[in-house]
């Protein structure tokens, strides 16, 4: 119960930064939008279909995350919080899906390109930069939502990663809009601005790669340590712990990490068996963030038979 409150509350604080970032992309996309077909900028449309990812990708995020906040069930014993991986899945799909819509758009102005109001282009753009900016900081402000203080360990709330992903590519997609105008107006060729478009297809399709490989990366239950020759070794410095081995870790959603090991009790662990499986629980979740772990103690160690 200790652990609830804190859990929950850091819940209600993702919330209301999402909830944030939604409001403010909506008023980008309604920018972008309309900016977009009054000055014929095809890199505008661009970034405002960019834009309607991140929208689509926040709100899945908040929606998920509003259930996964539900407490456990009989049947669902670790909750809904699997759905937060689904929610990055989806958006990662969804920007794949969105980056051919740009690449097509591209193609078309490219071969019958538009005149360019440049200064119009150039002022709905550093408005949604400034717009993005700020959203970006919103999320980015608690400096608490990752576990970097842990050794070894890395990782963050997905909702809010995918999120800042979103938001960081459409900043970049307007810097890249300002600059395509400028290259307009400089050089008096319209082809500057869907070049710019198609580049922004390329944002998003990175942005579409790093969101699905991080819930991918979950669904595979790989493992959030980086070295885990490292964990085994650290673990065996244990009092009381001869050998580990048949160790896994993974993760139910961005900040539930599991653990499951075996560890041979040497003469002192033997006869503290309590005190050292105490001392092993306690360097897993201090050291490692892993707030359930399952640890069979042996006294006479067995033959690894997890070839998983």
């Amino acid at each position: 119960m200790q652990n609830q409150q804190p859990l929950f509350n850091k819940s209600n604080s993702i919330r209301l930064r999402l909830a944030a970032a939604l409001t403010l992309s909506i008023g980008v996309l309604v920018v972008e939008s309309i900016g977009g077909l009054f000055f014929r900028s095809s890199a505008l449309i661009a970034d405002a279909l960019h834009v309607f990812t991140d929208i689509f990708a926040i709100g899945f995020s908040l929606v998920a995350l509003t259930i996964s906040s539900r407490p456990p069930t009989s049947t669902l014993t670790y909750g809904y919080h699997r759905l937060e991986v689904f929610a990055s899945l989806a958006n990662g799909i969804s920007l794949f899906v969105i980056t051919g819509l740009i690449l097509y758009n591209a193609y078309v102005k490219i071969v019958s390109p538009s005149n360019l109001d440049v200064l119009g282009t150039i002022t709905v753009a550093a408005i949604a930069l400034a717009i993005n900016a700020t959203s970006h900081a919103i999320l980015k402000k608690n400096p608490n939502q990752s576990n970097s203080e842990i050794p070894y360990i890395v990782g963050e709330d997905l909702n809010i990663k995918s999120a800042s992903t979103h938001i960081l590519g459409d900043a970049l997609s307007s810097v890249a809009v300002i600059a395509g105008a400028l290259g307009v107006f400089l050089t008096h060729d319209n082809l500057f601005d869907p070049i710019v478009a198609a580049f922004i297809g390329l944002i998003v399709l990175r942005s579409a790669t790093v969101t699905t490989w991080a819930g991918l990366s979950i669904m595979l239950e790989k493992s959030p340590v980086k070295n885990m020759i490292a964990l085994e070794s650290d673990l065996e410095k244990v009092n009381g712990v001869s050998d580990v081995h048949d160790l896994h870790i993974w993760r139910i959603c961005s900040h539930i990490t599991i653990a499951t090991l075996h560890a041979c009790l040497n003469d002192q662990g033997k006869n503290h068996r309590a005190e050292t499986m105490n001392d092993l629980e306690g360097k897993l979740a201090n050291s490692y963030g892993v707030k359930h772990a399952t640890i069979q103690l042996e006294e006479v160690c067995c033959v690894p038979r997890h070839g998983h």
